[in-house]
């Protein structure tokens, strides 16, 4: 099903290696003319990292615009061109310093359906060999944590995990779900 929303203009209003802009105006059903502003950004790979059935690599991030430290999954954008599977295991090696023997696709989600087309791409990910880290100079890890699927469910519950795709990744890939 679609709308018959029109877009009349775009226009690109700002810029930089990880996000677009853009201002629209659009006639939405009803004939009212509006402007809607959304973004452009690459889709990311979320990788839930099996040491074993009941454990998990995880990693504390410092994120700029909260001000603090987060414990999340590993994740990366989908460089234009790249394959998402090897996304997902060039971001786990770069993040944690884990390879993946067995790395699975399991869901895909659009985190942000009034802002933006981006999609993110969740992998679970088993036999895990530890290599050495080719950490990306633009993220700030403050280190990879061996956390028990028992103790994340504890910090969820506790309020703890504040990452989204972190708490959806955990849903779909340790709860049985699928």
């Amino acid at each position: 099903m679609t709308s018959d929303w029109k877009t009349i203009r775009s226009d690109l209003i700002f810029q930089n290696p990880w996000i677009e802009l853009y201002q629209d105006k659009v006639e939405i059903r009803t004939g009212k003319i509006m402007h809607y502003t959304w973004y452009k950004s690459s889709d990311v790979a979320i990788i839930v990292p099996f040491l074993n059935k009941d454990t998990l690599v995880m990693l504390r991030q410092y994120r700029y615009p909260l001000h603090k430290v987060l414990l999340e999954f590993p994740a990366g954008h989908i460089e234009k061109g790249e394959n998402i599977e090897n996304t997902a295991k060039r971001e786990l090696l770069e993040e944690t310093g884990y390879l993946a023997k067995e790395i699975q696709h399991v869901y895909t989600y659009h985190p942000s359906v009034s802002k933006s087309r981006q999609l993110v791409h969740i992998f679970r990910t088993k036999d895990l060999i530890e290599d050495k880290s080719n950490k990306d100079d633009t993220e700030d890890i403050i280190g990879v944590e061996i956390v028990s699927i028992e103790e994340l469910k504890n910090m969820i519950i506790e309020r703890k995990i504040e990452s989204a795709g972190t708490l959806i990744a955990y849903l779909i890939c340790c709860t049985g779900i699928l």
